[in-house]
């Protein structure tokens, strides 16, 4: 098996952030964040994220387990605006010496890029996928509130398409995203549990109807938590699509070329949702060649173990054959990526 979507924090980026940002950066944009500052107690999801040898021995609970690893949020470029490009370049400079460290534990590892600062960004993904052989890169729901169809991020898209480098796709929603436009907050984790799969949904809806999927049809994007929300609601999406048609067509000034629908099936998922029901809507709308293997590990309650267990339950579980749950376990994970089975990045387009 290989964890496409699960999170780690190095040690030098760890001192970094909290040196270049303070206490309230985090906690708006992250739960575990927010009770550390409030309690000055880490969650237990915690030690799995900072510490190896705790992660390793998750790991061994597993028999054929390792991982792609992505940063953990909040992103660069909101924990420190400033600093995004110091704490991109030191996290996958870390980042790729774990892989080529521990190969057997770490299939590949995703690049961060600091998206405030769209030159920097594509420079980076150059240098990381290049130089360093990372396998990915990990961009959030918005950039500081900025959608991702705003202009200035076009050569970022255009530079992962041209060199052929895949997207994880993680949302970013705060604290202060309140449930109601009366209220400054959002209460009882909302904004998290629910507003996180709204955020992804949302970028994806701007990605495809602002005619980024259409321009750039070899993107490879994972979007988390089983694909947000556009599983589980693409039915209606399309009975509104094709009502609102002479609206979007409007809106969008008529650039897309197909049915709004299809290009939703471009993207893939992993099994963040955590059920074999959300597994079985997405195969039938993704289908079984787009979702991954990808637990969200270490976010639960047992630092890893429970994410990794239900999501493998949840392909077990599933309606999908056997041939189609045993490549969502791996073969897919390594043609998303590019990886081999040995865990080494294969040779990248330039």
């Amino acid at each position: 098996m290989i964890d496409a979507f699960c999170h780690i924090i190095p040690p030098k980026y760890e001192e970094t952030r909290w040196a270049r940002a303070g206490s309230k950066e985090f906690a708006t944009g992250s739960p575990a964040h927010l009770q550390f500052v409030r309690t000055g107690r880490k969650a237990p999801n915690y030690e799995g994220l900072t510490n190896l040898e705790a992660r390793f021995r998750m790991m061994d609970e597993f028999d054929g387990y390792r991982q792609i690893v992505s940063l953990a949020g909040p992103p660069p470029e909101h924990i420190a605006p400033n600093a995004a490009v110091e704490l991109a370049t030191i996290a996958n400079d870390e980042l790729a010496e774990l892989v080529a460290k521990y190969p057997t534990r770490f299939a590949g590892a995703v690049a961060a890029v600091p998206m405030n600062d769209a030159d920097r960004a594509c420079r980076e993904i150059e240098r990381a996928t290049n130089k360093l052989g990372l396998c990915a890169v990990q961009i959030y729901s918005n950039v500081n509130g900025r959608a991702l169809d705003a202009p200035e991020f076009r050569p970022v898209f255009q530079t992962l398409a041209e060199r052929g480098v895949p997207i994880l796709l993680h949302p970013a929603r705060g604290q202060t995203h309140s449930d109601y436009g009366a209220e400054a907050e959002s209460k009882y984790l909302i904004w998290q549990v629910f507003g996180w799969p709204y955020e992804t949904t949302a970028a994806a809806m701007r990605l495809v109807f602002s005619g980024i999927m259409q321009d750039y049809p070899d993107l490879k994007i994972l979007l988390h938590h089983t694909a947000a929300m556009i599983p589980f609601f693409h039915g209606r999406m399309r009975s509104m699509f094709e009502m609102f048609d002479e609206h979007l067509r409007l809106e969008t000034e008529g650039r897309l070329t197909r049915p709004a629908i299809e290009y939703f099936r471009l993207f893939y998922g992993d099994l963040g949702a955590f059920s074999a029901g959300a597994v079985n809507v997405a195969r039938d709308f993704l289908g079984a060649d787009r979702l991954l293997f990808g637990s969200d590990a270490p976010f639960d309650a047992s630092g890893g173990r429970s994410a990794i267990l239900d999501s493998i339950a949840a392909v077990r579980h599933s309606r999908g054959t056997e041939k189609e749950k045993q490549n969502i376990f791996t073969t897919n994970v390594e043609r998303f990526f590019n990886v081999t089975n040995r865990g080494e990045s294969s040779p990248r387009r330039t």
